[in-house]
C-alpha cells in the first residue's frame, strides 16, 4: 500500500536525489518537473510560498513525489483556500508558468500514488485545487474526479517534430504555409537591406547567455510597455529565477540571437529536455519596420539551426494559439489548466456572487433603452 509523507521544502536537498531518480524513470516527465527546475524555483519562491513536499512510499521504496503550495487568495472579495500542484502558486506578476505538469510516479504505481494524494487532500481544508499546464495522465483524471466540480481550460501546444523533416525531401520552411514564408522573406530583406546577412548565434557560455538574456529582456519590456503593460521581466523574482537557471544549468538552456550585421532581429530563451527544445520566452526588434515580422524570422531561423543538430529531435512552442505558433508549428498537442472546486461554504458564496452578477447584467440589458438606428 502506498502512503504519503509530508516534508518541508527546506528538506529539499535530502529529497532531490530521490526526486531525480523518479523523474528519470518517468518517460514523459517534463523539464518543468526536473530537479534543476524545482531547485531554482524553491531557491526563489520557497521562503514566500512555504511549499510542502510529499513523497509516496510503497514499503521501503519511494515511488512518487510532488510539491503542494497552499495559499489564501481573495477572489471577488471572497477568501479562497487554494492548493497548487508542483511549482505554481506564485503571484501572477512573478509566475514562471509551469507547463507539461504531472504527478511524478513510477508507472506501475501511478494510480496508487494518485489515490494516496487524494486521501491526503481529503484530509485537508481547501476550496480549490489548481492543476496548471497538465498533461494527459491517469493520475490527473483521478484528481479531476475529486468531489466537487472540475473546470477545465484546454490550450493547444504547437510543435515541430524533426524526424519527418529529416526523413523527407523538404526542409523546414517548405513545410509551413506560403504566407508565413513570404512574411519571413520580406522581414529578412528589410534587415539585410544594407548588405549584411541574417545569422543565428547560440550562446556558448554562461556569460554570453546572461548577456543574451539581458538583451532579450530589454526588447521584451520595450514591446510590452509600449502597449501599456508590465512585461514579465519587470518582476525581480521572475528575473532572478531565470538568472539562476542560466547560471546553474547552462547546459539545459539554449539562447538564440538572430541579427544582421549590428541589427538585432530577436532573441529566444529555450530549455532542452530529452532532445526537445522548449521555446519559453523571447524579445524581438519592432523598431526597424513595424510592418515586418521579426518574431517569425527569429523563431524560424532558430528552428532551422536546431535541425542542424542531430541530438535535437523537435521544437516545442509550448501552450498558446497565437498566430505565429499556428504559422510555424507543424503539429499540435493539448495541455489543460484544471481547477477542482470543492463544495465548501466559501465556494457557495463565490458562486452566489457570480450568479448575482450575471442576473444584474441580464436585467441591465433588458432595461437598456433601444438604440436609435434612424
Amino acid at each position: 500500500m502506498v502512503s504519503a509523507e509530508r516534508l518541508s521544502w527546506r528538506q529539499w536537498s535530502g529529497v532531490a536525489p530521490v526526486w531525480e531518480r523518479i523523474h528519470s524513470r518517468c518517460h514523459d516527465a517534463s523539464f518543468f518537473l526536473s530537479r534543476e527546475w524545482v531547485d531554482c524555483w524553491l531557491s526563489v519562491f520557497g521562503n514566500d510560498l512555504n511549499p510542502e513536499i510529499l513523497t509516496f512510499t510503497n514499503g521501503s521504496e519511494t515511488v512518487g513525489c510532488c510539491l503542494l503550495v497552499w495559499r489564501v487568495e481573495w477572489i471577488r472579495g471572497v477568501p479562497l483556500r487554494r492548493v497548487y500542484l508542483n511549482c505554481a502558486g506564485e503571484d501572477a506578476s512573478d509566475s514562471t508558468c509551469i507547463e507539461y505538469n504531472a504527478l511524478l510516479a513510477l508507472g506501475e504505481h501511478e494510480e496508487s500514488v494518485a489515490r494516496a494524494l487524494i486521501a491526503y487532500l481529503k484530509g485537508r481544508g481547501w476550496d480549490e485545487l489548481l492543476l496548471p499546464g497538465i498533461v494527459e495522465q491517469k493520475a490527473v483524471q483521478m484528481l479531476k474526479s475529486l468531489p466537487g466540480r472540475a473546470e477545465v481550460l484546454e490550450q493547444p501546444a504547437h510543435f515541430v517534430a524533426f524526424a519527418p523533416l529529416r526523413e523527407g525531401p523538404c526542409e523546414y520552411l517548405a513545410a509551413i504555409s506560403s504566407k508565413a514564408r513570404k512574411r519571413i522573406g520580406q522581414t529578412r530583406r528589410t534587415f539585410e537591406e544594407d548588405g549584411s546577412t541574417c545569422e543565428v548565434r547560440i550562446a556558448d557560455s554562461v556569460e554570453e547567455g546572461m548577456e543574451m538574456l539581458r538583451q532579450l529582456a530589454e526588447l521584451h519590456q520595450e514591446r510590452w510597455e509600449s502597449r501599456g503593460h508590465d512585461g514579465c521581466f519587470s518582476s525581480e523574482k521572475f528575473t532572478l529565477f531565470h538568472t539562476r537557471m542560466i547560471q546553474r544549468n547552462f547546459g539545459r538552456v539554449l539562447l538564440f540571437r538572430v541579427q544582421a550585421g549590428t541589427k538585432i532581429v530577436g532573441l529566444l530563451y529555450c530549455f532542452v529536455h530529452r532532445g526537445w527544445v522548449h521555446y519559453y520566452q523571447s524579445g524581438f526588434c519592432y523598431t526597424l519596420d513595424r510592418r515586418r515580422s521579426p518574431g517569425l524570422l527569429t523563431v524560424s531561423s532558430a528552428i532551422s539551426a536546431c535541425l542542424e543538430r542531430e541530438e535535437i529531435t523537435g521544437f516545442d512552442f509550448m501552450a498558446g494559439d497565437s498566430l505565429y505558433k499556428n504559422s510555424l508549428g507543424t503539429a499540435t498537442r493539448r495541455l489543460e489548466w484544471v481547477t477542482v472546486q470543492r463544495n465548501t461554504p466559501m465556494m457557495a458564496v463565490l458562486r452566489g456572487l457570480r450568479g448575482l452578477k450575471r442576473m444584474l447584467r441580464v436585467q441591465t440589458d433588458i432595461q437598456a433603452p433601444p438604440v436609435n438606428t434612424d
